[in-house]
């Protein structure tokens, strides 16, 4: 495209790509409210040289993944997939080892998120007692009691629901703000702190918004603060209402790790706050609608439910996720790592299908589909610990040689078993 006399500019995190550039505009220094400022326009070598987060890594000097693998043992639990049927993936058997970190590899179009899908469609059937279309039988399944997928599908289409909502944080911050004298004064309890209940404290000329939407006759509609309220979603006797000195409107306001520093308790708040903080969302304010969250964002807010869900289920849970690392820098891949380890402490079973290298050299348990895309794809091509698959005749097996040597990727077409 640039050869052709095109422009061309791209949202990136591989440092590798990064480096191939022309020309480098990097932002930061941190995420949220630390981000914002352009911290070098120029070509790579003088973003090397700058002491950022991106500039570690194009310098070498930025820290491969971490993680400390579980060895399946020869007496390993399974779950198990009997007569697996998904578009293009067919498999008499497919086995994951329970409680471990399971990564689904192969080119796209492979039939990795096919058999995400089966897996989580015929163990929740086989959890409730039904059948599923995709899977003839789902076995191993003793002890679990729950099934989490975590996508990347947004959260909403409402503007309404933000980070506090959905997490439910908000429903605790609401009691807290009713246990105070002066909500007890009013005779109020924690519906009346909800911008999403009529006849309650919040602002009812926008509903709760903060913003109105504008009928702009043959321009398209648009939406401005609420000049009632002043954008605070509340009305004035809401506002009077302080808990540690902060209005509910000033705790939406808060991003999470401000927040996690206000209220360390009760213990499930704390603990809410702190899961989203691990997922790396601590710089995401509590009420940021949810429309304007990237897939990622969706994501690592529901890894974080996850985490709170298999913290307090009595019974282990299956967690399934599609590239939960995709687009992510690499300082935050580590954080999401990280997060599915947690989950694991808590006795889940964790299967991604994942394309960094890096995470599927860190699994536990590596199982490669392909050979190729589309109809050529669908079968399992290898499997077994990453170190194994790594000796395979595979594409996936190549670029995970020149991980474990610490060459390049991007340069791995010779090696790539094809």
């Amino acid at each position: 495209m640039r050869e052709a006399g095109n422009t061309v500019l791209l949202v990136e995190h591989d440092p590798e790509l990064i480096a191939r550039a022309d020309w480098i505009v990097d932002m930061g220094p941190g995420a949220g409210r630390l981000g914002g400022e352009v911290l070098v326009s120029g070509p790579p070598a003088l973003a090397a040289d700058l002491a950022s987060p991106t500039g570690r890594y194009l310098a070498g000097n930025g820290p491969r993944l971490r993680r400390t693998p579980r060895p399946v043992r020869d007496d390993a639990d399974w779950v198990e997939l009997h007569g697996l049927r998904a578009h293009n993936t067919a498999a008499e058997l497919l086995r994951l080892p329970a409680r471990r970190l399971t990564c689904l590899t192969g080119v796209s179009g492979s039939g990795k998120s096919s058999v995400l899908g089966a897996l989580a469609a015929g163990a929740a059937a086989a959890l409730k007692g039904t059948a599923a279309n995709t899977v003839r039988e789902v076995t191993g399944l003793d002890g679990f009691g729950w099934v989490a997928v975590v996508d990347q599908e947004p959260l909403g289409r409402t503007p309404r629901s933000n980070p506090a909502t959905y997490s439910k944080a908000f429903d605790l911050v609401r009691r807290l703000f009713a246990a105070t004298d002066a909500a007890r004064a009013r005779g109020v309890d924690a519906s009346w702190f909800s911008f999403n209940t009529a006849d309650g404290g919040r602002c009812e000329t926008c509903a709760g918004h903060g913003r109105r939407l504008v009928d702009m006759h043959f321009l398209p509609d648009m939406w401005v603060v609420c000049d009632t309220c002043d954008g605070r979603r509340y009305g004035p006797e809401v506002l009077e209402v302080t808990y540690r000195g902060l209005t509910v409107d000033q705790v939406l306001d808060l991003t999470v790790a401000e927040a996690g520093e206000v209220f360390t308790e009760p213990r499930q708040l704390a603990e809410t706050l702190t899961a989203l903080d691990r997922v790396g969302l601590g710089y995401l304010r509590l009420g940021q609608s949810a429309t304007e969250l990237s897939g990622g964002e969706a994501q690592r807010l529901r890894l974080a439910s996850a985490i709170q869900r298999g913290a307090a289920s009595r019974k282990a849970g299956l967690v399934i996720l599609d590239e939960p690392v995709s687009g992510l820098h690499p300082s935050d891949v580590q954080r999401v790592v990280d997060a599915l380890d947690m989950l694991l402490d808590s006795g889940n079973t964790v299967v991604v299908a994942e394309h960094d290298i890096p995470v599927a050299a860190s699994a536990d348990w590596v199982i490669d589909l392909g050979p190729g895309a589309g109809p050529d794809g669908g079968t399992v091509v290898a499997q077994g610990t990453p170190d194994s698959v790594a000796g395979a005749d595979t594409p996936t097996a190549g670029y995970l040689r020149r991980y474990a040597a610490g060459r390049p990727l991007l340069d791995a077409s010779k090696d790539t078993g094809r």
